[in-house]
């Protein structure tokens, strides 16, 4: 019959408002997961550095929080924020976040430095984007490790790391750069002489 009237799922619009629908429930779905895990992620990237200031200090992580709390206290200002480390009252060092352009983004690290700011203690790398298998080679240990008991400040002027091939032996101010990976390595000892000079600016000369 001509004038029959169709059933709304047999008429042209149906699929696209029963397509609406399935997004819109997938989309609160998502969303529903997506809330409920947000403060699971947050609370494992907080922990977990937590663990990399720590492991700068070469300190004990198996009881994080308890031991964060004895070990490390935070400082913040308007635009200064670090880490100071201390056991049985002795001060052991500072910590900074630094932070850098990289090939393919901004490279996140962790700066320990001795009391007095003279040496290096340790440096580890918190996020980068860097090319796997080259740029991504600075969270190896070797390289990380050279950084270790470097004299970051001389007669109280910075020192300025050289980078030199991989193979080389290096001096007190030279740090072997990753093969094939030249502005990496060199993002990453940038971003050490211009934050720390920023630091030391603002926050040695009251310690």
């Amino acid at each position: 019959m001509a004038n029959e009237k169709k059933l709304f799922r047999e008429t042209r619009t149906y699929p696209v408002v029963f397509m609406i629908i399935i997004t819109i429930i997938f989309i609160g779905i998502l969303a529903t997961f997506y809330q409920l895990s947000f403060a699971k992620v947050q609370k494992y990237r907080e922990t977990q550095l937590k663990k990399m200031v720590m492991s700068v200090f070469e300190l004990p992580t198996q009881n994080i929080e308890i031991d964060f709390a004895k070990y490390i206290t935070i400082f913040e200002t308007e635009d200064l924020m670090y880490y100071e480390s201390r056991t049985d009252s002795i001060l052991l060092g500072y910590c900074f976040p630094i932070s850098g352009s990289g090939l393919w983004g901004t490279i996140h690290a962790l700066l320990a430095v001795t009391p007095d700011f003279k040496k290096v203690m340790n440096i580890e790398i918190v996020d980068q984007n860097e090319t796997p298998g080259l740029g991504g080679r600075i969270t190896e240990n070797w390289f990380k490790n050279q950084f270790k008991g470097k004299t970051l400040i001389n007669n109280n002027v910075l020192n300025n790391f050289v980078l030199i091939p991989e193979n080389e032996t290096a001096k007190d101010n030279e740090i072997n750069q990753i093969t094939g990976a030249t502005a990496s390595s060199k993002a990453l000892v940038d971003m050490i002489y211009q934050d720390i000079e920023k630091y030391n600016l603002k926050l040695r000369a009251n310690l």
